[in-house]
């Protein structure tokens, strides 16, 4: 029988404090506690309380920008910055490695970076490839990401993609396999759609999307109607005095968090006024990717929303037959057309790029030594 893993997040009572856990199971059978999610707090606090301090899981998913931060992203916008190169210098040499870092660190980093005052990123990636007396450049097709929390699944997403295309094409024209290959320099090309006065939506990780949980149920619509401006600042207010949401204010909130351990996200209760989750108002807070509040999203479908799918089951795309066991990466997969659009050139080996206007990113606050081109001038 396949091993399958699973997990899920509960609270448990001990002593008049309520205790956070989240237990990983396999094939049915709870194994292990997470370490890095559990924590407690009395039982009479309110559920909010459990995630106000949690600065290490902020950390996991959330980034820090200052004010020289922001400088260079205004550079990055004045010039028209769009594609940014990976040095191979900062990345040990062996290919594996210099994936592994690029694709769970390096891209998602500078992603995080991008996509601060943004609604969303177009985001294409490309390698290139030395392989026998060879030199290729493969690029994907682009992918747009609308949500910080989507960075990872969607890197990851194209990274595969991307290293499935070149495997099946140095097997056919080169007769060798991808372990032939060395990978150690890639590009990153990203367009940056800045939000405007204009938008006030903001859009929820897609693994919550695809669940269409806000959509009006087979009931119909609230009777309740609120006004989200009035609410949102009663939230913001409360949070920001350290005080409690007036007791009058019946509604029902919930936020994202992320597991350090695991890289899970999922959503749990910031806070809890009806029992009657048919009829009781109910929000999920959205935060941008330095934790700065965006807005309340209202969800129609509570149970829809935090259901997990307990069954194994395979997904099928239609157009190419491929198989996943995840509605986020088989949405992933369709964004970006089955990869039919992905691109490879040849190179001249011994060529040398030459660019002006190069804007180094800093040091001191990226991990990787990261170069962006200049598309003008200042």
């Amino acid at each position: 029988m396949a091993r399958r893993t699973q997990s899920r997040y509960i609270f448990d009572i001990e002593d008049n404090y309520r205790v956070f856990r989240h237990q990983f199971f396999v094939n049915g059978a709870r194994r292990a506690d997470c370490t890095t999610c559990e924590n407690r707090v009395p039982s009479s606090e309110p559920y909010h309380h459990h995630w106000r301090n949690d600065i290490e899981n902020n950390r996991s998913h959330c980034i820090q920008i200052g004010s020289k931060e922001k400088d260079i992203l205004n550079r990055i916008e004045d010039q028209a910055i769009e594609e940014f190169i990976l040095c191979d210098g900062s990345i040990p040499p062996r290919t594996n490695d210099f994936l592994l870092e690029a694709g769970m660190d390096a891209v998602p980093q500078l992603l995080r970076f991008l996509s601060y005052g943004t609604e969303k990123l177009e985001a294409t990636v490309g390698f290139y490839v030395d392989v026998k007396k060879e030199r290729m450049y493969y690029e994907s097709s682009p992918l747009n990401i609308e949500n910080h929390l989507d960075i990872g699944e969607a890197v990851d997403m194209i990274f595969s993609m991307l290293l499935e295309k070149i495997s099946n094409y140095v097997l056919l024209h080169q007769r060798v396999p991808l372990e032939a290959c060395v990978i150690r320099r890639m590009k990153v090309t990203v367009k940056r759609f800045c939000v405007s006065s204009k938008s006030n939506s903001c859009k929820l990780p897609l693994q919550y999307r695809v669940k269409n949980a806000t959509e009006v149920n087979g009931k119909g619509s609230f009777k309740y109607s609120t006004d989200l401006a009035k609410l949102s600042e009663t939230y913001i207010n409360n949070k920001d005095k350290n005080q409690h949401i007036p007791a009058t204010l019946k509604i029902n909130l919930y936020t994202f968090r992320v597991c350090r351990t695991s890289k899970e996200l999922y959503a749990v209760p910031y806070l809890l006024r009806g029992d009657d989750v048919e009829n009781t108002p109910t929000f999920i807070i959205q935060t941008d990717v330095v934790g700065d509040f965006q807005g309340l999203l209202e969800i129609r479908n509570i149970r829809k929303f935090l259901r997990v799918d307990t069954q194994d089951r395979v997904f099928e795309c239609r157009q190419c037959q491929s198989h996943f066991v995840d509605r986020v990466h088989l949405a992933l997969h369709k964004q970006i057309s089955c990869g039919r659009n992905f691109m490879v050139w040849h190179m001249d080996k011994d060529a040398i790029e030459l660019h002006e206007n190069c804007l180094p990113l800093p040091k001191e606050y990226f991990k990787y030594e990261w170069v962006g081109l200049a598309g003008k001038s200042i």
